[in-house]
């Protein structure tokens, strides 16, 4: 277990020993810091048949099937895209009202609910508000601010957080080796398993030229490489928001003009926005109007 998980987990498994752990479980947290594992480690203790407390034994036939991830009595919802539908929510109650393969639980983790459609989410607070014997929800959300009140409002939250960036710069360090002090690192610190993903796959170079792009940034800059960059990995335009603001906040502090950077900050914040809500957004045009702006305000 990463070790800022630790705090967490002994929390949870105090309330599972005392016979007080909540049906619906919220683990709310940036992304890149752990949810996911956290929720499949609370799952496969449920679903453990020696189980005293939340740690699955390994032995037991639920945790061979856990292990060859063949378990029938175990969803995972998530989405790759940027919503989960109305249907596959409405798949979870189907899953919940059958009877359990293994005689036991039934777990269900609903990774980035955030992503919940409106009429998804009205679909899991039904099932929410009629919860079943040895039924388990666990939700991951890296916004709580995007769930509806509704559904945080039944569930038991957890807040899964870093403890010391020291802990996590040594974690970093035994997974990857020697991974440099490369000037963006810092922005991301609180998303270890992030900067882990990048490293592993081959995209830190990418990132590299989005985070020069940015930090060079003047009105003279082109810019056409970055947004071709992006247009072809939009998964990194989070990234490049992060860059964005922090390029602004520098700006503050070597004494841009206020008033010019109150409409960049809005700029950005009306781009991240149109990113999140608006299917099929032109991104190529959002992102020269965003440049646009942060260029005008550099000048």
């Amino acid at each position: 277990m990463m070790p800022w998980l630790e705090r967490p987990w002994q929390q949870l498994n105090t309330s599972f020993k005392a016979g007080r752990f909540h049906h619906a479980q919220l683990l709310a947290g940036l992304q890149g810091v752990g949810k996911l594992a956290l929720a499949q480690r609370l799952a496969d203790a449920i679903l453990c048949e020696n189980s005293l407390e939340l740690l699955a034994c390994g032995q037991c036939k639920s945790c061979a099937l856990i292990a060859a991830q063949t378990h029938p009595d175990k969803l995972l919802v998530s989405s790759e895209g940027a919503t989960i539908g109305v249907d596959e929510i409405r798949a979870i109650a189907d899953f919940i009202y059958h009877s359990a393969q293994q005689g036991g639980n039934k777990v269900v983790i609903v990774h980035q609910a955030h992503k919940m459609t409106h009429s998804a989410a009205n679909a899991l607070l039904k099932t929410l508000e009629e919860p079943n014997a040895k039924r388990f929800l666990i939700l991951t959300c890296d916004d709580v601010a995007q769930l509806p009140a509704t559904i945080v409002s039944r569930c038991a939250k957890s807040n899964i957080a870093l403890q010391s960036e020291q802990q996590v710069r040594a974690w970093l360090t035994q997974q990857l080796g020697d991974y440099g002090e490369l000037p963006w690192i810092n922005l991301f610190i609180s998303q270890p398993l992030k900067i882990k993903h990048w490293f592993e796959t081959g995209q830190v170079e990418q990132i590299n030229q989005l985070f020069h792009s940015i930090e060079t940034l003047n009105h003279t800059t082109d810019l056409s490489q970055c947004v071709e960059l992006l247009v072809k990995s939009p998964e990194l335009v989070n990234e490049m928001g992060r860059f964005v603001q922090w390029r602004i906040n520098q700006a503050l502090y070597n004494g841009a003009d206020f008033s010019k950077m109150t409409v960049t900050q809005q700029a950005l914040a009306d781009f991240i926005k149109d990113h999140q809500q608006i299917p099929g957004l032109n991104l190529h045009l959002a992102l020269l109007k965003l440049f646009t702006a942060l260029k005008q305000a550099l000048q």
